[in-house]
């Protein structure tokens, strides 16, 4: 008998396995697990938020889980693995340090204290929850994004083509699908990022080919909804890195077929079976050769010129968070984050950014080392290289349902090296 099963007084007690967790332990787990599930679901519907401040169910769900994930000693500290978890938290630190000391100093510091706690809000709390996480909870995490993006996508085809919605919070006046989102072009976004997640787990084997096919159709449509040039462009990205990773003499000729031959199939035969905000926005631009019609690309690049002329007096310290406005003639933030952060937040806040973003090569390099682990390496740059693309034409980013899919990739990446090096 092991002396540890004796009580002072001699007794017997009942023994302890290490394998047997305390019934408090096991809800607080199952709490924090499902908290993380809700809030990945969640993360790209905004609508589901309070009137007041920028604050979504998916928050609430993300706090909750780091809450209980920090009592159930959950926080991991090297997300993206130790080396690439640093560059990340260093490149957050000097955009949140740009924000803060612009901010300090222009007329309205108070909006730079908001600003900052959302991108460290979005960009440092969610990191330590997800590298919190087993990597079959990961799995589990990145099959609900996909899902929630379909979600989306499926309210919209329901909306325009069965109820004949419009103007409205999740269909605008003149045809466009925002979803949950409640945001056109972000919602486009959202729907680029999760193709390469989608990729990634039918190579995983974790979706069933003709699953992840209805739903990429599903997804791909959704996009059309949109009449994003902003979001065909992250697409594009995303589906071009995969196509250059696996290029072979067999596939660059499937490809150029499908490239050629999908245009002239559409122009010929589904020309008028296309959205109509579609052909309006994007369509339009493409059979014309004009760029001005594509959207509000025109303005857009009015913006982005006025915001070039102010770089070289804002090197040091830039207008302040959610300033930019006030000093534009035109009285609209430029919808180009490298810029806005740059001419709000000094060089130092664009720099931040960038570092950030990039620290995530780290682990596609790290796994791909790893056998097997080359399928995560081309998420992450898929992703990446999808996000980095369609951030020429947003504005700020600390919108939650930014660093979660560019996350998950990575996180599972590193949990895979991880696993790996443990087997």
């Amino acid at each position: 008998m092991n002396s540890n099963d004796v009580t002072s007084a001699g007794e017997l007690s009942e023994p302890t396995y290490a394998h047997e967790q305390p019934t408090g332990a096991s809800f607080s787990r199952s709490i924090e697990s499902y908290a993380f599930f809700a809030a990945i679901f969640f993360c790209s519907m905004n609508y589901f938020r309070t009137d007041y401040v920028y604050f979504t169910v998916a928050d609430l769900a993300f706090l909750v889980c780091f809450s209980f994930a920090a009592v159930n000693g959950h926080i991991a500290i090297d997300s993206l693995g130790r080396q690439s978890t640093a560059v990340w938290c260093f490149g957050l630190a000097l955009l949140l340090l740009g924000l803060m000391a612009s901010s300090i100093a222009s007329p309205a510091p108070d909006r730079g204290l908001i600003v900052v706690l959302q991108y460290f809000y979005a960009y440092f709390i969610i990191l330590l929850v997800l590298g919190g996480r087993s990597y079959e909870e990961l799995v589990t995490a990145a099959k609900l994004y996909v899902l929630s993006i379909v979600t989306i996508c499926l309210q919209g085809i329901y909306l325009i083509h069965v109820v004949g919605a419009k103007n409205t919070q999740f269909v605008s006046g003149n045809g466009r699908f925002s979803g949950f989102m409640e945001r056109e072009n972000e919602c486009a976004a959202v729907i680029a990022l999760a193709v390469p997640i989608l990729f990634l787990l039918v190579s995983l084997g974790k979706i069933n080919r003709l699953v992840a096919f209805v739903a990429f159709s599903i997804l791909a449509y959704g996009l059309l909804l949109t009449g994003s040039n902003t979001g065909l462009l992250g697409f594009g990205s995303g589906i071009g890195i995969y196509l250059l990773f696996n290029l072979t003499w067999r596939r660059a000729a499937l490809a150029a077929v499908f490239c050629l031959g999908v245009p002239l199939i559409v122009e010929t035969q589904m020309h008028d079976y296309l959205p109509a905000v579609f052909q309006k926005r994007v369509l339009s631009a493409v059979e014309t050769g004009d760029i001005t019609q594509a959207g509000t690309f025109g303005y857009r690049i009015q913006l982005m010129q006025e915001a070039s002329g102010h770089l070289s007096e804002t090197l040091l310290l830039g207008f302040g968070a959610d300033q930019y406005r006030e000093f534009s003639f035109i009285g609209q933030p430029v919808h180009n984050v490298y810029l806005l952060l740059w001419t709000e937040g000094g060089l130092i806040a664009a720099l931040g950014f960038v570092a950030m973003c990039l620290s995530v090569i780290g682990p596609a390099i790290s796994v791909a080392r790893v056998r097997g682990g080359l399928r995560y390496t081309i998420c992450i740059f898929a992703t990446l290289a999808a996000l980095l693309a369609m951030a020429n034409g947003m504005p700020h980013m600390y919108g939650r349902f930014w660093p979660v899919p560019l996350l998950i990739p990575a996180v599972l990446a590193h949990a895979f090296v991880r696993q790996s090096e443990d087997a």
